[in-house]
């Protein structure tokens, strides 16, 4: 594969990666944290939530929480 082959799959897969989360981009954080719990968000979704605001994300014992929840300490 030459460079701009590449190059091209690689922006590709940017634009449709941002197209799957622009849903996500419209939630307020309560409207997040609410689909969140209602399992409706992906790991995807939880994942670039927590990296572009994790101060917006709920934490169970200093985890977040979409991680935390599944962990056996938790699920106890």
């Amino acid at each position: 594969m030459n460079e701009t082959a590449s190059f091209n799959q690689m922006t590709d897969a940017l634009r449709v990666r941002e197209e799957r989360l622009r849903r996500l981009w419209r939630m307020t954080p309560t409207q997040r944290v609410a689909a969140m719990r209602r399992g409706e968000l992906t790991l995807e979704q939880c994942s670039a939530w927590a990296a572009r605001h994790p101060e917006q994300v709920p934490l169970l014992n200093g985890e977040f929480e979409y991680i935390a929840r599944d962990t056996p300490e938790i699920s106890d």
